[in-house]
């Protein structure tokens, strides 16, 4: 940038110099630099302006020029003081009292002042200070000579004890506040970031939900709303990061990654729960008339109902575990009678182990396990937190699914503040799933047993920051420094989820639990009773005419035997 007519042979001679080391250049002055700002932000990465400085004029001119535009951390500056009459920047440029050039932690600019053979920082933290550091030296001999090999972020890491505005979300998972002190995972970690990087901690009074956009007012709501506002400078929760957020405001790197999760109120266990479903004992009883068909047909060569009643009780005691009156010669029906008995050993073993597993964990069953099926099932509403990155999801999402599922949600005004409300609606409704992750549950004393179905969804919580805020470059690089050094692991460790733990004792099983066991042993027995009562009618019934056949029988035996005898005599 051109600060006066005088220094134009100076910047003609350099530019011929760098084009020479095919190094791309171009001349504008501090009018231009404001109009194409944010154009240059689009096409050009990471460019280096350079600022020629000579009269407090030029200087004056340059600081209205930086503080219209917005970022100031997005090039890197060499601004260099050159020498004029009495040098009148002198004391600006070894000792700059204010933050003139309205530069900010972020920031690289480089300063050359006059003929000081030092490359000196220039940034400045929250205050209104600009901050120096001597970064290299100029030596005729040796060239630049760098004075540390740290980088940015371990250069500036020290906020000199600068005030820092923290929003908390009331209820929220892995973060907590009593007595003024915060807890849980985020809470210890934002304390481990103020020591390593010496900033004061300022809790603002908490708020009911993370924030969500409200078309009416046009403003977001939340610790969001107080985000955007600029009425704090952290927000620390289980934030979602979202594209639509992530125009708003700035996250940190991913911390926690979690799954999205319907929870629902345990279904009460049905009276009777068969073992099979329907269609296989209408398949099994299909089996027993088949093969009493196909052993009548190899039997008899043809058909014989009175033979095909005989196969279909000897083929129903099969099933049912009992043995054959007599054992078949023909080979063929041997092999018929072992194939039914090894069916009949499969399918028994299969029926008893499924119901030893149902007695052993008597868990009762949703009518879907995926999200597909809870959407085609329709009978259980939805409800999310309110204000929440969940309630936003019908705002920018094309999931048809997703759509579809909250085309089920309860009405705004039903909807909960926080997880600990949501869980507990859901206990008080059978017909009601709650959308949330699998960290919401951290925390929550719960009133019912509850079973949930993964939707296949990943949700990624993180610290939330002001848009274009300076510090969430230097909180990334500690939070990457966490993650190598075990920082993290060590505050996970030390938070575990505090999910109340009911106490297990022995395991009892109750008379609804045995009651399809009780039921088949008692249909069997009263199935056995009336069958002997009709065996008992049949067999009275049958016996009187065998007697009296037998009495005719013999009587007429009787009177042949006197006939011979009176015609021998």
């Amino acid at each position: 940038f051109i600060a006066d007519l005088k220094t134009m042979t100076f910047v003609h001679t350099l530019s011929r110099e760098l084009s020479r080391q095919q190094v791309m250049i171009m001349t504008i002055t501090f009018s231009n630099l404001t109009s194409k700002y944010n154009e240059y932000q689009k096409n050009v990465r990471l460019p280096l302006f350079v600022v020629l400085l000579d009269t407090e004029e030029t200087m004056y001119e340059f600081a209205k020029t930086t503080k219209g535009i917005k970022p100031i951390s997005f090039p890197i500056w060499l601004v260099v003081f050159l020498q004029h009459l009495g040098n009148p920047l002198k004391e600006y440029c070894t000792h700059p009292a204010n933050n003139i050039f309205n530069v900010d932690v972020s920031t690289q600019m480089l300063v050359l002042c006059y003929n000081r053979p030092i490359l000196v920082e220039w940034y400045a933290i929250h205050d209104n200070y600009t901050r120096t550091f001597d970064l290299a030296t100029w030596s005729p001999d040796r060239g630049l000579i760098l004075r540390t090999q740290e980088n940015l972020y371990a250069r500036r890491s020290d906020m000199f004890g600068d005030v820092v505005r923290v929003t908390i979300v009331n209820n929220s998972p892995l973060v907590s506040l009593k007595n003024g002190t915060m807890g849980g995972f985020f809470g210890l970690l934002l304390l481990e970031l103020s020591k390593v990087m010496n900033f004061t901690i300022k809790i603002l009074d908490p708020v009911d939900s993370y924030g969500s956009w409200n078309p009416q007012k046009n403003s977001w709501t939340g610790a969001i709303g107080k985000l955007v506002d600029n009425e704090a400078d952290i927000g620390v929760a289980a934030f979602t990061i979202t594209n639509e957020r992530l125009n708003h405001i700035d996250f940190t790197i991913p911390l926690i990654s979690t799954q999205y999760r319907l929870y629902m109120h345990q279904p009460i266990t049905p009276y009777v729960q068969w073992v099979f479903s329907p269609g296989v004992w209408g398949t099994l009883m299909m089996i027993i008339i088949i093969a009493s068909i196909i052993l009548t047909v190899i039997k008899t060569k043809g058909f014989s109902m009175s033979l095909m009643s005989e196969n279909y009780i000897k083929v129903w005691g099969i099933y049912c575990q009992q043995g054959l009156p007599e054992f078949p010669v023909e080979l063929s029906m041997k092999l018929a009678f072992f194939s039914i008995y090894a069916s009949s050993v499969i399918i028994l073993s299969t029926y008893f182990a499924s119901l030893i597993s149902y007695l052993a964990l008597n868990t009762a069953k949703l009518p879907f396990s995926t999200l597909e099926g809870y959407v085609k099932d329709g009978t259980y509403k939805l409800i999310v937190l309110q204000n929440s990155a969940e309630y936003d999801i019908p705002l920018y999402t094309k999931n048809p699914l997703l759509l579809k599922m909250y085309d089920l949600l309860e009405d705004k005004d039903y909807l909960p503040f926080n997880n600990s409300e949501g869980f507990k609606k859901i206990c008080e409704r059978m017909d009601l799933a709650f959308y949330a992750t699998e960290v919401s549950k951290i925390d929550i004393y719960m009133q019912c047993e509850v079973v949930y179905i993964n939707t296949g969804r990943i949700d990624n919580n993180a610290i939330t920051l002001k848009k274009g805020s300076p510090y969430t470059h230097f909180i990334n690089y500690h939070l990457r420094r966490f993650q190598l050094n075990g920082v993290l692991n060590k505050l996970q460790n030390q938070n575990p989820s505090k999910i109340p733990v009911r106490v297990i004792s022995n395991f009892t099983v109750g008379i609804a639990d045995v009651t399809p066991v009780l039921t088949i042993v008692a249909v069997n027995m009263i199935l056995s009773l009336f069958i002997l009562i009709i065996e008992k009618m049949y067999y009275s019934f049958k016996t009187p005419n065998s007697k009296n056949n037998k009495s005719v029988t013999k009587f007429t035996h009787n009177l042949n035997v006197r006939n011979k005898l009176r015609e021998e005599y």
